[in-house]
């Protein structure tokens, strides 16, 4: 993916502070292909109507190259036949919260967007919002039944060119796979279990997909049925990593696929070894869905956990991202590649 935020300010987007965005208009500042500037002012409208044009904004991001958006921007000045941004941000009056934000944006855009990501930063109780946004590989996206790209440093309506070549590039359904921790308790022997579902969604409203199979690993926890005889065989490396190896036929629309699991292992150990952490990875994919994977690091040693409800061990989380994404973050080439599969 690529680190829009480090390319304008320096830091990641989960690091930026107010300083950072109020220095960045010190000097005058220019919106491009790349990156949007949005002032929050009643002359936009009310607050649903200025969140709608930061929405419209973010879905041309999508069509294009991706970019950042900051709503709470100065307001633009022309001079010179050019508009600029310079000076005092217009910060937005409102705080929402960041899973309404992106439940918003999500409801708003079809087909589902993803890899939107915002911070939200707070100054003197006003806020500014921070959208970090990749080029999708499931447009055209749409608000309102109109598709938008990025065009000359604008939001504009896409032309029929653009739309007509986003719908003939290859495409594929926009497979998204999950790990909810279900229960917490006690085993046999001392030890403890953690019940976990494994949910696989297609979210394409047009794709179905077929052929689907995943695997789950946990290095420091054995999987219960690997230790029965008549289910061992869909288990491996030990106990250690589960398959589904009854491959899901198709999988519709918003039809979500589950399965549960049981870990079991032994907290002091765990806490010998590990300092009490815990890592789950999720492979998936499927007939025309390149492969992806959501890795999940959780804590056991962080108070009490909850028998029914142990989300609160999770301390990071990072779903749904292609596999050929981290290889580009690693520096993975195909050169390099070959040569530690080849040996030549």
């Amino acid at each position: 993916m690529d680190n829009y935020s480090h390319q304008y300010f320096g830091k990641n987007l989960e690091d930026l502070v107010f300083r950072d965005i109020s220095d960045f208009f010190v000097a005058e500042k220019e919106e491009s292909d790349k990156i949007e500037f949005k002032a929050f002012h009643p002359q936009y409208g009310n607050f649903n109507r200025n969140l709608e044009g930061v929405i419209r904004g973010i879905c041309a991001f999508l069509n294009s190259n991706g970019g950042i958006l900051i709503w709470g921007a100065p307001l633009g000045q022309t001079v010179s036949d050019r508009t600029i941004f310079q000076g005092a941000l217009s910060l937005v009056d409102q705080l929402i919260e960041k899973d309404t934000l992106i439940s918003k944006i999500s409801d708003s855009i079809t087909p589902l967007p993803v890899n939107v990501k915002v911070q939200t930063i707070e100054n003197g109780g006003n806020y500014l919002y921070i959208f970090e946004v990749q080029k999708s590989n499931y447009s055209p996206h749409q608000l309102k039944n109109i598709y938008y790209a990025r065009l000359d440093g604008q939001t504009k309506p896409a032309p029929h060119y653009l739309i007509d070549a986003l719908f003939k590039k290859v495409s594929y359904p926009n497979i998204e796979g999950f790990i909810n921790l279900d229960r917490f308790g006690n085993a046999d022997n001392g030890n403890v279990f953690l019940d976990i579902s494994i949910i696989i969604i297609n979210f394409s409203e047009l794709q179905n997909e077929q052929d689907i199979s995943y695997r789950l690993i946990c290095g420091q926890a054995v999987f219960a049925g690997s230790l029965n005889p008549q289910t061992a065989r869909h288990y491996s490396l030990q106990g250690h990593q589960y398959t589904n190896r009854n491959h899901i036929d198709i999988l519709h629309f918003g039809a979500p696929e589950m399965n549960s699991q049981k870990l079991i292992f032994n907290l002091e150990n765990l806490a010998d070894e590990n300092n009490y952490e815990m890592d789950l990875v999720l492979f998936f994919g499927g007939k025309k869905s390149p492969l992806k994977f959501s890795e999940y690091k959780l804590n056991f040693g962080n108070g009490p956990i909850s028998a029914e409800n142990p989300v609160g061990l999770i301390t990071n989380v990072e779903e749904n991202v292609l596999t050929s994404e981290k290889q580009k973050a690693f520096g993975t080439t195909r050169e390099n590649l070959l040569d530690s599969i080849l040996k030549r």
